[in-house]
């Protein structure tokens, strides 16, 4: 398993797709301790408090329907004129008046840049003079706990993590070398995370305690982690293998040390003809956990993408169609919604001219409208909740062919579910 590269276009950080129709694979579920019940249980009349369990949860979920159905759909409402041909890459949200966006521009060579959104407008935020200097660099992800905690995370020569303490933007680390990217997470002051790769050519994993960066121990190099509590978090990650190949999975923390999550085969082992790559980690509670994940087979000619969820007791597994892939999700409503393109391995250069956002509901996915962009190639490459809403921000840009240099940014693009 390796976090692969080849579905990137465009400078994009690797959009992609799922299928709308996505189906359970449920003779592959993977039992974690639970046994099943008798037979003549499933005809047991149920008790009164069960009854109203049960008309209190369909109560819960109309209300969460109702409230989704009369939230406004996606929509453009932004599209940058700086005239340096810009790219967004990354979101963050604080609250419905406050959230950053970030990416890299073109004009006069590549150089990070980033936007803030101030409740009524989008502008352009100076950045410090040691992010200025960082040659290609890019804002290739974001992540805030408050509005006192921003993080920005900047991929180029060398790397470098900056944070925004509700006043001013300050450099906290760099890491010197050839082009490394990075990622991040953060749910406070003393407590990020900087997800950097495997392998000899990256940066690898840190962890920042509010005092010091350290290397956490973990039985796999994570690159994404997400957190219900201090004593219940989640991670996706990979390891090197004795034969110099990559395996990977789901590691999980109990308050005291990180151990491998068992999937039960749910994530499929790589061979000389097959390679799994994980993509991102929602945990929402200890019963609810997701993971998004696409595998490439056929010589990476071919893909398929596929989610896993955590109820508690077991893992479940949804796969897509071939040649569609997962890419930038959120949680909204309890489930993921992901942003949704086909692509095309043996075309690097090929951007699907309509993507969408599906959302997932029950065994199946739910095709959200999107705004259309006549005469327009739109990639989406990060999408963020807002917290407390319904709401959410999607960034991308706008792109155009050349003949002399293939697919290059023209504008970067915001868009908006939500009120």
């Amino acid at each position: 398993m390796r976090r692969h590269n080849v579905v990137r276009t465009a400078g994009s950080c690797g959009i992609a797709a799922l299928a709308i129709g996505l189906v359970p694979a449920a003779a592959q579920a993977s039992p974690a301790g639970h046994t099943p019940r008798a037979k003549h249980a499933a005809h047991a009349k149920p008790s009164k408090r069960t009854a109203r369990a049960a008309r209190k949860a369909r109560a819960a979920g109309a209300a969460r329907a109702a409230r989704s159905a009369q939230a406004p759909g996606w929509r453009i409402v932004g599209v940058n004129d700086y005239g340096d041909h810009d790219s967004l890459t990354a979101v963050t949200a604080v609250s419905q008046q406050d959230a950053w966006a970030g990416g890299l521009a073109n004009s006069a060579g590549s150089h990070a840049f980033l936007q803030h959104w101030d409740g009524r407008t989008w502008s352009r935020v100076s950045l410090p003079a040691a992010v200025r200097k960082i040659s290609y660099g890019q804002i290739s992800g974001l992540a805030a706990s408050s509005a006192s905690n921003v993080w920005a995370f900047i991929s180029g020569h060398p790397a470098a993590v900056a944070r925004f303490n509700g006043t001013s933007w300050q450099v906290m680390r760099e890491w010197p070398g050839e082009g490394f990217s990075i990622t991040g997470a953060t749910f406070g002051p003393r407590d990020v995370w900087m997800f950097g790769g495997i392998g000899p050519q990256t940066a690898g994993t840190w962890h920042y305690n509010g005092r010091r960066w350290s290397r956490p121990k973990m039985p796999l190099t994570a690159f994404g982690v997400s957190r219900v509590s201090a004593r219940d978090e989640w991670a996706i990650g990979e390891r090197l293998t004795g034969r110099g190949g990559y395996a990977g999975g789901v590691e999980h923390w109990n308050g005291h040390s990180w151990r491998t999550a068992a999937t039960g085969g749910l994530v499929p082992a790589d061979t000389a003809t097959r390679s799994t790559a994980l993509g991102q980690v929602f945990a929402q509670s200890r019963r609810s956990v997701w993971v998004t994940g696409t595998t490439y087979t056929g010589g990476f000619r071919h893909l398929r993408s596929f989610v896993l969820h955590w109820n508690g007791r077991k893992w479940r597994r949804l796969t897509g169609r071939g040649d569609v892939s997962l890419g930038p999700a959120i949680i909204a409503g309890g489930r993921v919604q992901a942003v949704s393109q086909h692509v095309k391995l043996t075309n690097q250069s090929y951007i699907d001219p309509a993507p969408v956002v599906v959302s997932a509901a029950a065994s199946r996915w739910i095709t959200l409208a999107m705004p259309r962009h006549p005469g327009r190639s739109l990639e989406i490459n990060g999408m963020a909740a807002i917290p407390g809403t319904q709401s959410a921000w999607a960034v991308g840009g706008y792109f155009t062919d050349t003949t002399a240099k293939g697919w290059v940014p023209t504008n970067g693009v915001i868009l908006r579910r939500g009120s």
